[in-house]
């Protein structure tokens, strides 16, 4: 075990030995560039094979140890599932490669020796970037991620905190939360409800927590009166009266549409896994996802995993924030699906500690 006291790289991958740093900075690297979705699928594309590198460095390496786990049986075996799932669906032979490489992203978070730390820096430049670029053009957007998809800008920021241990994350809570202020995008609303209600279930609070709650306030207060909040969340008023008159299809900007065809359409093996269907009548709801694209079986073993890892882990943000954020959107299961299965293998990991942001971890937790 050593220190690497380079500038460039050694924050990211400190006391880490020198044969795992390597596939923890591609992966971290991966992470952060599959969400950006301003040029196409280029950046997703060179993310997913910097992850599928650092996949294949960490099982190899694993396996030369004589280390490699595969987790808990209770969550490899539904993962299994799915992945089996998606490969007798109908489909293209590169959507089912697709869900081979998931579970091996899976199996290569469970052995991830180390904290994706590069995360941390790449997290608070995404929300810069959407509040500047929400000021700059005077619409919702998604910054750096997307020009329009402020759901998966919200996505890529939530999934970005909660997947890495930080000794200064409460400082990179104040960077997300001031950030989805700036999306307008309910998807936000409703991870921080959901993240919110765990936080108070857990006491995670100390003094620290003045920090991101006072930056808030002000900046709440200063975006009313200059008239931005207001803008940026003008659709939820509106939606809100629609749901209040029973009106679910505009309430959900008609997603309920495609969860009744979700509900009504089931097949044993789905419909085919589709993870560049991002049109927007698709089925924004990841079970229900699951249940279309690739059965019943599969959807119930990803439900299954939601519970069960969500009892079982000190990483309960992680979990939590996959269910919210897969509550209402699909992008969990489309374009940050590697997401999904690396926070699983994180959540799972032998080495893991409670993730707790503001209280101090004692040992009695």
């Amino acid at each position: 075990m050593f220190i690497i006291d380079c500038a460039n790289i050694g924050w990211y991958v400190n006391e880490v030995d020198s044969v795992n740093k390597v596939p923890i900075i591609l992966m971290g690297l991966g992470l952060a560039l599959i969400p950006i979705h301003r040029v196409g699928n280029t950046f997703w594309a060179i993310g997913f094979t910097l992850v599928l590198l650092a996949t294949v460095l960490i099982i190899t390496t694993s396996l030369r140890e004589r280390s490699l786990t595969l987790g808990s049986k209770c969550v490899y075996i539904p993962l299994a599932i799915i992945t089996l799932s998606t490969v007798f669906a109908q489909g293209d032979l590169t959507s089912k490669l697709i869900g081979v490489a998931l579970f091996a992203a899976y199996v290569a978070a469970v052995n991830l020796k180390g904290e994706l730390k590069l995360l941390v820096p790449i997290v608070m430049i995404g929300c810069a970037s959407i509040i500047a670029c929400n000021l700059l053009e005077g619409v919702r957007t998604g910054g750096i991620y997307s020009p329009g998809n402020y759901n998966l800008a919200t996505g890529a920021v939530v999934m970005g905190v909660v997947l890495v241990k930080s000794k200064y994350q409460w400082i990179l809570v104040t960077a997300v939360l001031v950030s989805l202020l700036f999306t307008g995008a309910e998807e936000a609303l409703v991870a921080l409800t959901v993240i919110g209600l765990t936080l108070l279930a857990r006491r995670d609070w100390s003094k620290k927590i003045l920090l991101p709650f006072g930056v808030l306030v002000i900046v709440v207060v200063v975006g009313v009166l200059n008239g931005l909040v207001p803008q940026f969340w003008d659709a939820v008023p509106s939606r809100v009266e629609a749901l209040t008159q029973g009106d679910v299809g505009t309430a959900t900007t008609e997603r309920s549409t495609g969860w009744e065809e979700a509900l009504t359409t089931v097949k044993p093996l789905g419909h085919g896994y589709e993870p560049f269907n991002v049109r927007w009548y698709s089925v924004h709801n990841v079970p229900l996802r699951i249940l279309y694209e690739v059965g019943p079986l599969a959807a119930i073993a990803f439900c299954f995993i939601m519970v069960y890892c969500l009892i079982k882990t000190k990483r309960k943000y992680i979990i939590v924030a996959l269910i919210a954020l897969g509550l209402f959107d699909h992008f969990l299961y489309t374009q940050l699906c590697v997401y999904t299965f690396v926070a699983i293998g994180i959540a799972m990991r032998l080495d893991q500690e409670d993730d707790l942001i503001f209280r101090r971890q004692r040992r009695y937790d």
